[in-house]
């Protein structure tokens, strides 16, 4: 009937125009950003930096609230419970958005009860060990791991990380035994290897190098797409002959689905906006060995649907 029909238009078009005016008004009082990584870790570290400049940006305090735990789950869940008004925004690691929820039943699917509002970039990652293992490279630690089966331990912050995929890989493909040693939070799994309770971990980049250069752990290999200009002698792995094609860790910052793509656009714009800043640049990109993404909401969400696709397929490779 035509009185519903029209009633149905106006009903949407007056949405529309709300939705563009609280777009337009944003934000009006503070907005906070639930950060699923540990306090002094590379996503929290990132989070961090950027709160601080967005405020400057949209005049109004960015708050960072630490909910690390169960490998990005207690902050997912705090995060799609929110209301979808753009004053909750979340952090996460490719872990949480593309990896757990094919391995494990979760009361959310982040694809559909999230929305992708800024990728905080890719992060190359240093597999690394303490200065007393006996190996210089990761092709001499799987010749020390095949001699001595289970000798080799290997440090791991959940069954949902790259390091974990990598030893799973390993263990399936080159027939080694390496021991996984669980830990809470990324930076704790590499300060084991700091403290020698553990021989090999794989983390970020920026972090290692300041340890490499500290004589506190010594490189073996680069997972990433290319030698790092600081270690120009260290292989990649697949330089090394061990490739992992689709394990490539990045963070993001998403929100509640039904945020209004407005602010979504403007949170956006802002923080591609920040992350050329060469101060920030220096600070939290390229310190912390991020590579920016420069992807817009859509392309952002688009990368999100194939990453989780792509990770199906080698779940299903993998017998995960």
């Amino acid at each position: 009937d035509m009185p519903g029909k029209i009633g149905l238009w106006c009903f949407a078009w007056y949405c529309a125009i709300c939705s563009a005016a609280l777009a337009q008004d944003y934000p009006v009082k503070p907005v906070r950003i639930l950060s699923s990584g540990g306090a002094g870790g590379p996503n929290d570290t990132q989070t961090r930096g950027l709160a601080q400049y967005l405020a400057d940006r949209i005049g109004q305090p960015v708050l960072v609230e630490n909910r690390a735990g169960a490998g990005g789950i207690v902050a997912g869940e705090a995060c799609v419970k929110s209301p979808p008004d753009g004053y909750t925004l979340c952090t996460f690691g490719s872990g949480a958005i593309s990896w757990t929820p094919v391995l494990n039943t979760m009361s959310y699917d982040p694809i559909k009860d999230l929305t992708g509002v800024f990728h905080m970039g890719f992060i190359d990652s240093i597999i690394n060990a303490h200065p007393s293992v006996p190996v210089n490279s990761l092709g001499e630690l799987v010749e020390l791991a095949r001699a001595k089966p289970g000798y080799v331990t290997w440090a791991s912050f959940g069954l949902t990380t790259s390091g974990y995929f990598f030893v799973q890989w390993l263990k399936k493909y080159k027939k080694v035994d390496i021991v996984i040693v669980p830990y809470k939070s990324a930076i704790q799994s590499q300060q084991a290897v700091v403290a020698g309770e553990v021989m090999v971990n794989s983390y970020t980049a920026g972090q290692t190098l300041t340890l490499i250069k500290a004589g506190k752990v010594k490189a073996l290999a680069v997972n990433g797409d290319g030698r790092l200009p600081e270690l120009p002698n260290v292989q990649t792995d697949e330089e090394a002959g061990f490739d992992l094609p689709l394990i490539k860790s990045w963070f993001g910052m998403l929100a509640p689905a039904a945020i209004p793509k407005e602010i979504a656009v403007r949170l956006n714009t802002e923080m591609n906006r920040i992350t050329r800043d060469p101060k920030y640049a220096d600070l939290y990109v390229k310190r912390l060995g991020f590579r920016s993404a420069n992807m817009d909401v859509d392309q952002f969400n688009a990368y999100l649907r194939k990453s989780r696709a792509d990770f199906e397929d080698f779940a299903r490779e993998m017998d995960l």
